[in-house]
């Protein structure tokens, strides 16, 4: 086996590697996102836990109704991305690479609307949560709301 050969097969081995990253990296959304599945939060906690790093949970004063609320939640659940899931008072929000599963939960206060969200998995989120709720925020503020809570 010269030279040659062994270069040949080393190319070889290492685009068929390059090949089955993308491979790789479908199983292993699949696998995390299997995994998440019972570490879904299922109803809005009263506050985020003292010493997590992975949630945050705010109250702001906004006067709307529950039904509109919910048509402005969705419509920011539909502007995110095409894997975020959408149902009245909970959203499922994935980061954009890795697709990592965050619960996002509502309610309308009449008056004030409790918003918050938690990474399912691990122990810190790196600021995603207080990002997506600033966002979810900035969202609400803009929104052109025509119904108030009665």
């Amino acid at each position: 086996m010269g030279p040659r050969n062994l270069a040949e097969k080393v190319i070889h081995l290492s685009s068929r590697f390059w090949l089955s990253l993308p491979a790789f990296y479908f199983v292993g959304l699949i696998l995390l996102n299997i995994i998440s599945i019972p570490f879904a939060t299922n109803e809005m906690l009263d506050d985020c836990p003292e010493d997590s790093f992975n949630c945050d949970y705010r109250i702001i004063a906004l006067d709307v109704s529950t039904d509109e609320l919910h048509e402005a939640m969705e419509s920011w659940a539909d502007e995110r991305s095409l894997t975020t899931t959408f149902s009245e008072g909970h959203i499922v929000d994935r980061t954009f690479f890795m697709q990592f599963p965050d619960d996002v939960h509502y309610s309308n206060g009449c008056g004030t609307v409790e918003i918050f969200s938690k990474s399912r998995l691990g122990v810190g989120d790196l600021g995603v949560n207080a990002d997506r709720i600033d966002d979810i925020v900035s969202f609400l503020e803009e929104y052109d709301f025509k119904t108030t809570c009665q």
